[in-house]
């Protein structure tokens, strides 16, 4: 959609000023849409946007990957990636695309991610994965076979010292194989641990000081994982483990959470000090025929309300996120509706998603500096199951965020006014507000939602609160980053 007049393009961006970070992009029907039905409470600003920088430490990074495979360009959606405000990104080393003469390295391509996402004030991290085939028949993607020692591990091998020396001071982590127990391979953890540890112990010959995960993990059966990490630990491979990454694509964002608990127990058995990391996954914009939920409806709606609930979920247990993908990408036999950037055919991008907003949204509210708190607790008998983390800063509780969960997202706009008690809040009266993720909008609460004592001691009681299946935040003004 285009505008017929200026006039009306400049209304919009009064709206929305989001929308026209960039001049080379069209409007977006569907922001529009969630601008123009806010919260029923008055609105008093607009979330106040940060961009990436280096200097600001994070818990949210996004997705640069397939690269390696041409499925998307950076250079074509480079300049959005430092207005998501994430303080990381997600690369893919590319071994075939790098290596097309046996021991000639050519990271010219690789080069152009890493330093451009550096410009852009924001830490690659790069997932060192698939094969080669100057060396075997193992694949170059998401099904690639892992290999054993050999002639073809020698040379992943020097692969990986020449990347790491390439890089040293540069890349903030390496990732060690992507989704190993994809369905063709969950008999493979014996081949991944010998594999992790190798290259684990090349990376660490090259920089000592570089952080590593391992796993990339995708499958919701945590025996794979267990049975990969006993092995590493078997031969004290696990000391080399700063983090346990893994995807977390699932219908209900909140039912990961049994899963990362459970986790978080069995690796501590294991390796205290290696952390999870919430490391890929995103929702699609369409009904998909393939990869991750598909066979679903999904909308630009319920993708942003999906992608803000699965960053809230895992941020709340404690695991940084990565936001799957930047942009939609394109495998040649579809192309891939994951993206905060809405592409056409040849990868060059056409509007900004709600997600892109979203995300935008979550990076500026919840800086590295907050943390989530279970201090913070909610009850309501509105019939949902609601989902709620508690935001605190230096130990003090200074907000809520809460949403149903009973379900997966839906596509649509309205909200619920709902009885609920939040209990472990201490906020003056007028200093609470009310922000809508999604839109990015912050209100004040009118008197119609104080009919019983709208505060009593750190208990704060709503008979009127809007609720839907998006993450609002109830919070101290004075935390909350706000253009008037």
């Amino acid at each position: 959609m285009k505008f017929k007049t200026l006039a009306l393009a400049a209304a919009f961006a009064l709206l929305c000023p989001a929308v026209f970070a960039q001049k080379d992009l069209v409007p977006s029907i569907t922001w529009e849409n969630i601008c123009a039905n806010p919260a029923p409470l008055p609105v008093i600003g607009q979330l106040k946007l940060e961009k990436s920088s280096l200097d600001r430490p994070s818990w949210w990074s996004v997705g640069c990957e397939t690269m390696d495979r041409d499925y998307a360009h950076f250079e074509k959606y480079s300049q959005y990636v430092g207005l998501t405000g994430a303080g990381y990104a997600r690369l893919q080393s590319g071994w075939a695309k790098t290596e097309q003469k046996k021991g000639k390295y050519d990271f010219a391509w690789l080069d152009a991610h890493v330093d451009g996402l550096l410009e852009q004030g924001l830490h690659p991290w790069m997932c060192l994965c698939y094969g080669n085939p100057l060396y075997s028949e193992h694949g170059l993607d998401l099904n690639a076979k892992l290999f054993p020692d050999g002639p073809v591990m020698d040379a992943w091998l020097k692969y990986v010292k020449a990347v790491v020396k390439h890089y040293k001071g540069k890349i903030t982590m390496y990732e060690v194989w992507n989704e190993p127990d994809n369905k063709r391979a969950l008999d493979s953890y014996e081949l991944y641990a010998n594999l992790f540890v190798r290259t684990a112990q090349a990376i660490r010959e090259v920089d000592k000081d570089v952080k590593i995960a391992l796993l990339a993990s995708c499958s919701p059966d945590r025996e794979y994982i267990m049975q990969a990490v006993e092995r590493i630990a078997a031969v004290d491979g696990m000391k080399y483990a700063d983090y346990l990454t893994y995807h977390a694509y699932w219908a209900i964002p909140e039912n990961t959470v049994p899963y990362v608990l459970e986790l978080k127990e069995k690796l501590a058995a294991y390796s205290p000090h290696t952390k999870l990391l919430q490391g890929e996954t995103g929702c699609p914009a369409i009904l998909e025929f393939g990869h991750a939920l598909h066979s679903l409806e999904w909308s630009e709606y319920s993708q942003a309300k999906w992608d803000l609930r699965s960053m809230l979920t895992h941020w709340g247990l404690g695991c940084p996120h990565s936001v799957f993908t930047m942009t939609d990408l394109n495998y040649g036999w579809m192309v891939q509706s994951f993206g905060l950037i809405r592409t056409n055919l040849k990868g060059e991008p056409v509007y900004l998603r709600p997600k892109f907003h979203a995300v935008q949204h979550v990076t500026s509210l919840i800086t590295a500096d907050i943390n989530p708190t279970s201090a913070v607790t909610v009850s309501s008998c509105c019939g949902h199951r609601i989902h709620s983390v508690g935001l605190e800063k230096d130990g003090k509780p200074i907000g809520c965020a809460l949403w149903f969960s009973d379900r997966r997202p839906m596509s649509g706009l309205e909200r619920e006014l709902t009885a609920v008690e939040i209990k472990g809040l201490d906020i003056n009266q007028d200093k609470a507000v009310y922000v809508d993720l999604l839109t990015g909008k912050v209100h004040k609460f009118h008197e119609s939602l104080r009919p019983r004592g709208f505060f009593q001691g750190n208990t704060l009681y709503f008979d009127k609160l809007p609720m839907w299946d998006s993450p609002v935040v109830i919070m101290d003004r004075d935390y909350v980053p706000m253009s008037e």
